[in-house]
């Protein structure tokens, strides 16, 4: 699923960030508390001298054992491992019923002859808790920073993409059967999106025009080709009114007639398509489908006569849309027509109207190749060569404009076309 690029932006940044700031975290907390067992040591050994220097300044009378603090033996052995290396000790206090970490730290000297062991005593808890409060804090301070730059990042990415959402707004705007130039400022702030829209703008221009030639290309075509075929027909006429025509010479005339007549409406029809391709029916007015339906089905039965295949009618009374008036009446009786002439002998239509929905059944030959071709130009049933193959096309075009839904199905010999008006 396709998601915007602020979105993704902001995602990525949630995705990677915190697991950065956490890799920085534990560096920290590592980093920190190598710094708290340098600075433990360095009080050890402060406090050591401190305690030697007051002790040798006052001949040795102090006190030579203070719990937690350091303790003075005379003339104790003490294994060289121990001496001038912190490690990791615990003291009971009575009082408090608990025992306490500390660090500790040996050395030896002499005075007076003797040797003299000092063990000074720092609290590990304290450090710990200092620590601890510290990392906390600076999680927080993390958590905060993250925070800020994902706001700072959006807010920020807005208005560095902002001129390219309005390109994107224009985009959408933008008509091109309206022929209409695309205003796309060609200064942004960013040399980025000025090339972006200065391509868009050239790209618009060329689409322009290819558009314009194209449409008065086949507009003059479609109009240049009626006229030589309006000759021909009335010389036909000409020479089916002659005298000595023959029976088989009269047959001849009848099928080139025939095939001029439909060359005529094909031409007529891909003309239609074009205008409406083109949006040469901007009229818009409120239109009782209701009653077009119903004219045009007697329309279609008093030409077809008896002709006319058995009809079923539901239709729901003053149900209108807005639309251009002459493209729906081009949708209903292409349907229409459509159903007539595809049907078979002894066959039906049935044309139900409820709501906006509009069904449109008729028995017919079984479907041969692939239903959703049905719609397109030129595709029509191997046992109808008489079509032109562009009804249902025309009535695909009408519901892609004013975007109707339709669909189409077939069960046995039942087809069925439905469209959903808006």
């Amino acid at each position: 699923m396709s998601k915007n690029l602020l979105y993704k932006n902001t995602l990525f940044l949630l995705r990677w960030l915190p697991l950065v700031l956490v890799l920085f975290c534990i560096l920290f907390y590592f980093l920190m508390r190598m710094q708290a067992h340098h600075m433990q040591e360095k009080q050890l050994l402060l406090k050591q001298q401190n305690i030697w220097n007051a002790f040798t300044k006052k001949m040795g009378a102090i006190e030579t054992t203070i719990p937690g603090e350091y303790i003075i033996n005379e003339g104790v052995s003490t294994d060289e491992k121990y001496l001038d290396e912190p490690r990791d000790t615990v003291i009971y206090f009575e009082s408090l019923k608990k025992a306490i970490p500390f660090e500790a730290l040996t050395g030896q000297f002499q005075w007076n002859g003797k040797v003299y062991n000092v063990t000074t005593f720092v609290s590990s808890t304290e450090i710990n808790h200092l620590i601890i409060k510290v990392f906390i804090t600076e999680a927080i301070i993390l958590l905060l920073l993250l925070l800020t730059i994902v706001f700072l990042n959006r807010k920020s990415s807005r208005r560095l993409w902002q001129p390219f959402f309005a390109t994107i707004n224009k985009m959408d705007e933008y008509d091109v059967t309206k022929n209409t130039s695309l205003d796309i400022p060609k200064e942004t702030g960013t040399i980025e999106f000025n090339r972006l829209n200065n391509e868009l703008n050239k790209m618009i221009a060329r689409v322009n025009n290819a558009y314009y030639n194209q449409k008065q290309f086949v507009e003059n075509a479609s109009h240049e080709i009626q006229t030589p075929l309006s000759i021909i027909r009335s010389k036909l006429e000409l020479l089916i009114n002659q005298p000595d025509l023959t029976k088989k010479s009269a047959s001849l005339l009848g099928d080139i007639t025939e095939a001029n007549d439909r060359l005529s409406q094909m031409n007529k029809t891909l003309l239609l398509l074009a205008k409406i391709e083109n949006n040469q029916f901007p009229d818009v007015e409120n239109i009782s489908l209701s009653q077009l339906l119903q004219d045009g089905i007697v329309s279609f039965q008093q030409h077809y006569e008896e002709k006319f295949p058995s009809l079923t009618l539901d239709i729901d009374e003053n149900v209108s849309i807005n639309a251009n008036k002459v493209l729906i009446e081009i949708l209903l009786s292409n349907l229409i027509k459509n159903a007539i002439e595809h049907n078979v002998p002894g066959g039906f239509i049935s044309v139900k109207l409820k709501g906006r929905n509009l069904y449109v059944e008729n028995t017919g030959a079984f479907l041969e190749g692939n239903p959703e071709e049905l719609f397109e130009r030129f595709k029509k049933s191997s046992y109808q060569s008489k079509t032109t193959g562009l009804g249902l096309a025309l009535v695909k075009q009408v519901t892609l404009l004013y975007h109707y839904e339709l669909s189409y199905q077939h069960d046995k010999g039942i087809h069925e076309v439905k469209i959903k008006f808006k």
